[in-house]
């Protein structure tokens, strides 16, 4: 049998295991072993899980990943996004869409503090939607706005995403984490505009708080409780950001001391308890382990589809187009937006590292650049349909009003507007370049 033929097998039993709704690791994990058993013909395959699965967990590179998990677990029970929203709400909400730009800020904050994705959708959808929808916001603009915003943790450090990235293309997660910084503030610039125009064009779709509403805290009072709110908050992202950007922590060290400063943060809202400490470090256990049997299962995976040539197949396809270099990185960011709208956000980044990076390397593209562009369209993943994850982050927690349908609509001028980013960071490269250059 030729590679190519063993090629169409393999993809073609891990559509059809995937369209049968099983779980995304035991597909990756047992297709691995399946077809590395028969094609290779020979049980090494299993030795193969074994040192995947020892690599693994002896990685310095994925310690933090525990821990940037616990800081935003902490972070998320202490209830820090409940003062932002209630000082931001004051200040922004005076203004046609503040408070849907007052989320998106508030989301930005928070993916910069947590670096985890579910968290903002959640918090904004339970402190944001209900005072969105009391003063008549357009549904779709209110949740549109949260998903896309709650979505940033997936490209501004501290980033689970680009953590998992770097450990496995082998590059720096500093440089990562500080080319991420730029294109997440371009998102979130971009977000914010949208809303104001849309705002400004249709005042009846976002209006302002009522005058009295505004009036009823001082100029003294709203000062006060943005200090209270936003202070702890910048102080934490500039202990965990500032520490790895100017060369004086690892991304580990930086993520040990993150938590140290949400836990901080929790003492200063009098819920620092026994039992917020217990149920951060389950939500840990459990996302970790969640994360980490993907990556195993995406590992074996990919080492199975490289062994059996497909690696070289898809090179030589990409070497034999006679395209520019900007087309086939078009098509190659096309074909990671599929493969988001059916794999989780982990399995995409797994299957497509060892596939794509090589091909993009080859064409001449910045590493560092890449990497960004790459979270970009996995970020973009979670607002594409049909398993938009963002959508039904928001579905779970809303009214019954807000149908599926709806939330998809909602979805897609956000979806645009990443889209319209990656147009941006390609024109402009300096945008995620420039600060990597310049780490000690």
């Amino acid at each position: 049998m030729s590679p190519l033929e063993t090629i169409i097998i393999v993809a073609v039993g891990f559509l059809v295991m995937l369209l049968l709704g099983q779980p995304l690791t035991f597909t990756l994990g047992g297709l691995a072993v399946i077809f590395g058993y028969f094609f290779w013909g020979h049980p090494s395959i299993l030795n193969l899980f074994v040192r995947t699965a020892f690599n693994l967990t002896t990685s310095i590179a994925y310690v933090s990943v525990p821990l940037f998990i616990y800081m935003g677990a902490v972070l998320e029970r202490s209830e820090a996004a409940n003062d932002l929203f209630e000082s931001l709400y004051v200040i922004f909400g005076q203004v046609r869409g503040g408070l849907a730009i007052a989320t998106v800020i508030i989301c930005t904050m928070l993916a910069a503090a947590t670096g985890i994705i579910g968290a903002g959708i959640t918090l904004m959808t339970m402190l944001a939607l209900p005072a969105m929808q009391e003063r008549k916001y357009d549904p779709q603009l209110s949740t549109g706005s949260i998903m896309a915003a709650g979505c940033l943790g997936t490209i501004i450090p501290p980033s689970i995403i680009l953590v998992i990235y770097g450990a496995q293309a082998q590059i720096s997660i500093g440089k990562l984490f500080a080319g991420g910084i730029g294109a997440g503030l371009v998102l979130s610039v971009l977000y914010i505009i949208y809303i104001a125009l849309r705002a400004f064009l249709n005042p009846k779709m976002a209006p302002a708080i009522r005058v009295e509403e505004a009036s009823k805290y001082s100029t003294r009072e709203k000062l006060y409780m943005v200090v209270r709110s936003v202070l702890p908050t910048l102080g934490l992202i500039f202990a965990v950001l500032g520490s790895i950007l100017l060369g004086m922590a690892t991304p580990t060290e930086a993520a040990a001391l993150g938590c140290i400063g949400a836990l901080i943060i929790a003492a200063l809202n009098r819920k620092l308890t026994w039992e917020l400490v217990r149920d951060s470090c389950f939500a840990t256990l459990k996302t970790t382990s969640m994360i980490l049997w993907i990556i195993l299962a995406a590992s074996m995976f990919t080492s199975v589809f490289l062994g059996l040539g497909g690696g070289e197949l898809l090179s030589a396809f990409v070497e034999g187009l006679a395209l520019n270099r900007w087309i086939i990185l078009s098509l190659i960011l096309f074909i990671i937006l599929i493969m988001g709208m059916f794999i989780d956000s982990y399995g995409v980044l797994l299957i497509g590292i060892p596939v794509f990076t090589p091909v993009v390397y080859g064409l001449g593209f910045d590493p560092i650049w890449f990497a960004i562009i790459f979270a970009v369209m996995i970020q973009a993943s979670y607002l594409s349909p049909p398993f938009a994850y963002a959508v039904f982050y928001v579905k779970g927690i809303a009214p019954k009003a807000a149908t599926i349908n709806q939330l998809y609509r909602a979805a897609i001028p956000f979806l645009l507007l990443q889209v319209l980013a990656v147009v941006i960071l390609s024109v402009f490269p300096d945008i995620i370049t420039w600060l990597p250059s310049r780490m000690m």
